[in-house]
């Protein structure tokens, strides 16, 4: 059962990974691929669950994205007519983001555009109240394919809106204006998450933690400060953010063991009846925490764990979690694109490998403390892959936050929410308590992350030293008695001391950034860096030093920033200076005088120095 989960999981990387996909025709190979992998033959049973995996994943494609909007459409006015599929996020200063499922689209002489999915809107504020969720619209729209920056080091958008089924994204017009059309509205349970979301916000008006309760209750990140956001990744913590498998696990274990204590009639086993009810209850907080991918493979993995228990097996056996494995890779055949499905899988097979050889008699706290270094430490690969970076302070920032949230944070915002839908005098104190709590949690992270060494920063390694450090994890985390466990440490050592290549001294390499409408420029010699302009703002807390610049030094080994050249005051030159200051050191900064920096040395002309063999000088103005 592992070997083909593990089959299946290849066979749609492998899809994942083909430049461009194959005619859909293909997929009629299932009817040959999967009698084949219930074959006793080892090798023939692993290839057809590998191509079956490939092929399914091709049945399931949405296909192409440039198949969806063709280019000569992109910018033209549209006529698009779809329902609000998501609460509408609001975007400072600039109006409110739709998510809307399309019913159809057509150009204005009223050509149908064939469009299978999502886009996602800009609603300008001049437009008035955005619509609710679960109405239908009709809208004039300008489209684009989904399109993100695209350097070394930094994060993949067009990756993630094409696993959550957006193929475009665009603005709603004002001419013709947008208009309601008829019809029962769809997604309740959306509906209700926005009345939720709408009472936390009426409760806590002008509170700097109401985006913290409302993700703690509903999983609605929208309102979270990008400084909050900084504070809970810089330590390790960022998943108590999202209603997730921790959470989802947290209602089953709860629902479980009360469950197991009610009077059940003797024909019926308690154990199985209560692995049903907590199934349930589960089930109904996914769906209230709008049941997003995460949230998908939590179920499905309790609802494995279901059907262990009720067949008296271990829920954390490796068994099992293959099992849940083909069960989410069958829901969901885009889920390995999202870093969620490597962390919670990588999670729990962390945990049931190291429990399972626990026999020392270790305190619940000791417990507790191994198993956060043991997925911390397992997750590291993972962490600077996907991230470039491990908080150091991960484990213990997690031995105190984990019981927090779980045990006092989120009942407290969810009981609070619940509550406002029927009674706000009891609602206001729930909030008004959570959100102290959750005040008290940030004062804390903030504290343990403050230290210099809080987060370990390093250039992504190459693939070579990831196939070393997995088994050297796996022999480094064994459980106490297997041989030699320090030798696994040793087989680690690459992947945290890996000398990424720099320029030979007298030598340099520039990068020319995607930052879009702006400018920014990176120059490595053999020991120092120059960045040249730090890229425009994209709003209110964003900039492109934040989305590109920070994460390619990162990328590229670079812990400080040896001179910053600013060529003049322009929010698409300067906008991202200040990100860039806050999380890397930056010795030197040479700028324009129009550029409101303090400290800062005046461009001239003539102004020159030298690093490794490699000459700098100024050259304008005078």
């Amino acid at each position: 059962m592992r070997l083909v989960a593990l089959a299946v999981l290849a066979g749609m990387l492998a899809l994942h990974g083909l430049p461009a996909l194959p005619p859909r025709g293909w997929a009629w190979g299932l009817v040959l691929a999967v009698p084949l992998a219930f074959t006793p033959g080892r090798w023939l049973r692993l290839s057809a669950a590998a191509a079956s995996g490939l092929l399914w994943a091709l049945w399931l494609s949405p296909g192409a994205v440039q198949d969806q909007l063709p280019a000569a459409l992109e910018g033209a006015t549209l006529r698009l007519e779809g329902w609000v599929a998501a609460n509408p996020q609001p975007l400072p200063a600039r109006g409110t983001r739709l998510t809307v499922e399309v019913a159809g689209l057509a150009t204005p002489e009223g050509v149908a555009v064939p469009f299978v999915g999502k886009v996602r809107l800009a609603w300008p504020a001049a437009l008035g109240a955005p619509p609710r969720v679960g109405e239908r619209w009709r809208l004039a729209v300008r489209l684009q394919r989904p399109r993100g920056f695209a350097n070394p080091g930094g994060p993949d958008p067009e990756r993630r809106l094409y696993a959550a089924g957006i193929h475009a994204r665009g603005t709603v017009h004002a001419a013709p204006a947008p208009q309601p059309r008829p019809g029962a509205p769809r997604y309740p349970v959306e509906r209700l998450r926005q009345r939720l979301s709408e009472a936390i916000a009426r409760l806590l008006p002008a509170d700097p933690h109401a985006g913290l309760v409302t993700a703690l209750a509903i999983g609605d990140q929208g309102g979270i400060a990008a400084a909050q956001w900084d504070t809970f990744q810089r330590t390790g913590t960022g998943h108590l953010l999202a209603v997730s498998g921790q959470q989802i696990a947290l209602v089953y274990l709860a629902a479980l063991w009360l469950a197991r204590r009610l009077p059940w009639p003797g024909r019926i086993a308690p154990l199985r009846a209560a692995a049903l009810v907590a199934l349930a209850l589960a089930a109904g907080y996914a769906l209230l925490a709008g049941f997003g991918l995460p949230l998908q493979r939590a179920l499905l993995m309790a609802a494995v764990a279901t059907l262990a228990l009720a067949w008296g097996r271990n829920p954390l056996s490796s068994h099992a979690l293959a099992l849940a494995l083909i069960a989410v890779l069958l829901a969901d055949p885009l889920a390995p694109l999202s870093a969620g499905f490597w962390l919670s899988f990588g999670a729990v097979a962390l945990i049931g490998y190291a429990v399972s050889g626990w026999r020392d008699g270790r305190g619940a706290a000791g417990t507790a403390l191994r198993l956060q270094w043991v997925v911390a430490l397992g997750l590291l690969p993972a962490g600077l892959l996907l991230f470039g970076q491990f908080p150091l302070v991960s484990p213990l920032a997690n031995l105190a936050a984990v019981p927090w949230a779980s045990l006092v944070l989120t009942p407290l915002a969810l009981a609070g929410a619940l509550a406002a839908l029927a009674c706000d005098t009891l609602a206001g104190p729930l909030l008004a308590a959570c959100s102290w709590a959750v005040g008290a949690l940030l004062d804390f992270l903030a504290w343990a992350g403050r230290p210099a060494w809080a987060t370990l920063v390093l250039p992504t390694p190459p693939p070579v030293a990831f196939a070393f450090a997995a088994p050297g994890l796996v022999w480094a985390l064994a459980p106490p008695g297997w041989p030699a466990r320090w030798l696994g440490w040793v087989i680690v050592l690459p992947l945290l001391a890996w000398p990424y290549p720099r320029p030979p001294a007298g030598g340099f390499r520039l990068a020319l950034l995607d930052v879009g409408q702006g400018f920014a420029a990176v120059v490595l010699t053999a020991e120092h860096a120059l960045v040249y302009d730090t890229g425009p703002r994209l709003g209110p807390t964003l900039d492109a030093a934040r989305l590109t610049l920070v994460p390619y030094l990162q990328h590229e080994g670079v812990r400080r920033v040896d001179a910053l050249v600013l060529s003049h005051a322009d929010g698409a030159h300067d906008g991202g200076t200040r990100s860039l200051r806050e999380r890397l050191p930056v010795a030197r900064i040479v700028a324009a005088d129009a550029v409101p920096i303090a400290g800062a040395e005046p461009c001239r002309a003539g102004t020159a120095w030298a690093w490794d063999g490699v000459r700098f000088e100024l050259l304008h103005p005078p």
